[in-house]
């Protein structure tokens, strides 16, 4: 499905009754894989995907009369879950510090794990607020699995300065991942 496609679902939203009914049906059709194994693989366990995804949809809903047809309806789909995502992070931020005590204990290399995916989570969030183009850029290649010319033509550059955006955005990234990794 295309991004024209897309723009066209998220103006039936827009529109309710029989439309929104229709284009919510096609949009979970065709994403909700996607979006479930983004969601699993940034540590959100099966048995809870299915929550978040429910709220996924209904903040499709809710703001989708902030959206203006452009040609990035993909982007905006995911943008959209990443704020859930993020939300979902904050909240389960909040209730573990309400839950520790001094006498907590975790299984071997649980706490690591976690470490390790908070760390990266965060540095991802920074990463995103200062290099927001190059951060849409990784989640059309990563999430939405578009190859360097689509890329391209979303950005209105040509295949070999996205080329080089893209390895620059890699060297970039690899600065705030990095001390996740050594700590």
């Amino acid at each position: 499905m295309n991004n024209a496609e897309v723009d066209a679902l998220i103006v039936d939203l827009q529109a309710g009754g029989a439309q929104r009914k229709h284009a919510v049906t096609q949009l979970y059709t065709e994403f909700s894989g996607k979006f479930t194994r983004f969601l699993q693989l940034r540590g959100v366990p099966e048995s809870e995907s299915e929550d978040l995804m429910h709220d996924i949809f209904l903040a499709f809903i809710r703001r989708c009369d902030g959206f203006t047809p452009s040609g990035q309806g993909r982007g905006w789909l995911w943008s959209v879950v990443r704020s859930k995502l993020a939300d979902r992070y904050r909240q389960a931020s909040r209730e573990n510090t309400e839950t520790y005590d001094d006498n907590w204990e975790i299984e071997s290399g649980s706490y690591d794990e976690a470490r390790l995916q908070a760390c990266i989570a965060g540095q991802m969030s920074v990463f995103t607020r200062d290099y927001p183009e190059g951060a849409q850029a990784l989640s059309w290649v990563i999430d939405d699995e578009l190859d360097l010319r689509s890329v391209a033509e979303l950005l209105g550059r040509s295949y070999g300065a996205t080329r080089e955006f893209m390895s620059q955005i890699r060297s970039r990234l690899r600065a705030y991942i990095d001390p996740c990794l050594v700590g």
